[in-house]
């Protein structure tokens, strides 16, 4: 019997020897055949001596996340050592030419595990040659699942060295985190490049792709001005209040998470970057004029149109039926965080709601995050209450009747800065601000509370309102910051020009429009704050969140002038390569006030990466979001902060779009 195994055994380490044999001896088969006739056939050249010949095999990028580049495949073959300049308008993917190409015949699955990752099975080296035209770079390449070791990237590098015009001109792009540590460790040598010097040399950034037409206005020195729906704006910096219009064009970066770009995202206008904007001739020759404006990864375009294509356009854009919000005006106690969740939207109105979710699964399954402390709500009926005293609703009033006789903008926002100082001078109910202080006390030593917005009118599919609304603190028995003027200026907010018009512009029944307050203890100091989308935003279809972050308490969603956040995609490995379940990190930018150093550590971003994807599968599996709508939950926006202590809080979740 043991003779019987033995042989068994042996017999089966021959037959897989010899499927071994034959299957390598059939890929070098196809992929001779293949070499004789590649260059034959275009798909590949085995080197490129011109940047003529290099536009001949560049194709589009795989991701978005910089713009105007030009992108050729290169696939290294260990078996023989060939370098392949893959034509990249034939094969968007590695894998396709290696299967079409050279005979691999292996899944996709072991094919990915073998070749990112540092094993004994590597049988390519697989990476993109990028031009970065808005800077004049080339920069070598590597998925940030890429587990390649500093020898071996050293070996295409030098390859590349031998088979390209390029000489000192080539860079190895430090994009993800793990190259990051080979370089902070000394391991590579050769020149490199970092996407922080690619992305602050860039001279176009597209934010929202698309066509529309509209007339082509200026806004001023601060963003000023009267523009309607039918506009599309150029504006200077980064503007707080973006006008309801049909584009938008800034001469400053943004981030995708910025209040501009969520809310052209909203929308569903087109949005771009363009740092010489105001010194660009078709400006000059269109201005005041109707013109088509185009979008793309490529750069944008401005060309004349006429009046009938600017009035189809504007008319697309404009609703025909209100839009009529849900809100319960029966609830009169304040709600502590673990007796709400999004069931209480209509109560309480959705950020607060939100945040309820987000506590009532905090800890679950690993998640690990937490959320601020000290948290309850003031429902609507309290708001709903305030602004029927006669001496608001007479300005409300007022104000109703001066949009439905479409008066100015100027008007109507005259008569808003009325009505907003009418809300800030009635006093609140003493019922209430009884209740809250007796709320603060019950919750703690915590010396100053935040009074966030909380309005129907807001995180919601199709209407986020990004920075329509304010917040402020509120300091119990503090003369400066007390507690009933922090209420007040919530409350006021819904009443700013920019929330007030953009309501407008979507068509909300303001009658319905409801404002509640989310409560919790405030943060005197953070390490760091930022934002995160549970999507890919620069790679459609592909697997990762993208995450703005910023040192401290520096604004990401608005930040001052001529500063940078942090921006990468981190996703887990094990996607692409199931034996690697590491989370990766593929940077766009750091922030230019860190000294080139990332904000997060590794495994802070693993810490993130881990909840926000336990969040969005709670979103997507268990609570269907988007199935009163019709369709597939969206992405995540959430907001999040590293304390002091490296605690990780989420601070607020909504749809994305």
């Amino acid at each position: 019997m043991q003779k019987m195994f033995k042989r068994a055994v042996m017999m089966l380490v021959v037959l897989t020897g010899a499927g071994f044999f034959l299957f390598y001896s059939y890929r070098h088969k196809v992929s001779d055949r293949h070499k004789k006739e590649g260059r034959e056939n275009h798909n590949y050249v085995l080197s490129l001596s011109s940047f003529n010949e290099f536009r001949k095999y560049q194709g589009a990028p795989l991701s978005d996340k910089f713009n105007d580049v030009l992108s050729v495949k290169l696939v290294y073959d260990l078996n023989d050592n060939t370098l392949y300049f893959v034509n990249s308008g034939l094969y968007r993917y590695h894998y396709d030419f290696c299967t079409r190409v050279l005979g691999d015949i292996e899944p996709l699955e072991l094919y990915n595990t073998a070749n990112y990752g540092n094993t004994i099975r590597r049988q390519y080296y697989l990476a993109n040659l990028n031009y970065y035209s808005q800077c004049g770079r080339y920069g070598l390449e590597f998925s940030s699942e890429d587990r390649i070791s500093s020898q071996e990237i050293g070996v295409l590098f030098k390859a590349l060295l031998q088979k390209t015009y390029l000489g000192d001109s080539l860079k190895l792009l430090i994009s993800s985190d793990y190259l990051v540590r080979l370089d902070n460790d000394g391991k590579l040598t050769m020149p490199r490049v970092y996407t922080t010097d690619i992305y602050k040399n860039q001279k176009y950034q597209m934010l929202n792709p698309g066509t529309t037409y509209g007339i082509l206005r200026m806004a001023g020195d601060e963003g000023g001005g009267s523009f309607g729906e039918e506009d599309i704006v150029i504006m200077k910096g980064t503007p707080l209040n973006v006008p309801v219009s049909a584009g938008i064009i800034t001469n400053s970066y943004q981030t995708p998470l910025s209040h501009i770009n969520i809310l052209c995202h909203n929308r569903n206008i087109p949005s771009a970057v363009e740092v010489g904007i105001f010194s660009n001739p078709a400006v000059a020759a269109n201005l005041n004029k109707p013109v088509k404006l185009v979008v793309s990864p490529m750069g944008l375009t401005i060309t004349p149109a006429d009046r009938k294509s600017v009035d189809s356009v504007a008319e697309l854009h404009r609703q025909k039926t209100p839009v009529i919000l849900k809100c319960n005006l029966a609830v009169t106690e304040l709600l502590p965080v673990k007796k709400f969740d999004l069931r209480q939207k209509d109560i309480i109105g959705n950020k607060a709601a939100g945040l309820g979710e987000l506590s009532r699964i905090a800890g679950k399954m690993g998640s690990h995050y937490n959320v601020p402390e000290g948290a309850f709500a003031i429902p609507f009926y309290y708001y709903n209450e305030h602004i029927h005293k006669p001496a608001i609703k007479q300005k409300l009033d007022e104000l109703a009747s001066m949009t439905a006789a479409n008066a100015p903008v100027d008007a109507i926002k005259k008569q808003l800065k009325i009505v907003r100082q009418a809300i800030k001078d009635e006093p609140v109910n003493p019922q209430l601000l009884a209740d809250v202080a007796q709320a603060i006390k019950a919750n703690g030593d915590w010396k100053a509370y935040r009074f966030r917005s909380s309005a129907n009118a807001e995180d919601i599919i199709g209407f986020s309102a990004a920075g329509l609304y304010e917040s402020h603190t509120g300091k119990p028995g503090d003369p400066e910051k007390p507690i009933d003027k922090a209420i007040k200026k919530v409350w006021a907010s819904a009443y700013t020009d920019v929330a007030y018009l953009e309501r407008r512009a979507a068509d909300i029944d303001e009658h319905t429009m409801m404002m509640g307050i989310l409560v919790h203890r405030s943060f005197p100091s953070e390490v760091a704050n930022g934002v995160a989308i549970t999507g890919n935003l620069y790679r459609s279809g592909f697997p990762g969140f993208t995450v703005n972050v910023q040192i401290n308490e520096v604004p990401v969603v608005s930040p001052p002038d001529s500063v940078t956040c942090e921006q990468f995609i981190c996703m887990n490995a094990g996607v692409i390569t199931p034996m690697n379940n590491d989370v990766t990190a593929d940077y766009i930018t750091y922030s230019n006030i860190t000294g080139g150093k990332p904000v997060l550590t590794h495994d802070q971003v693993r810490e993130l990466y881990n909840a926000l994807s336990f969040v969005q599968q709670h979103y997507s599996y268990n609570l269907g979001v988007a199935r009163e709508e019709g369709r597939d939950a969206p992405p995540l926006d959430i907001e999040f902060k590293f304390d002091n202590n490296g605690k990780l809080y989420l601070k607020q979740v909504r749809p994305y779009r």
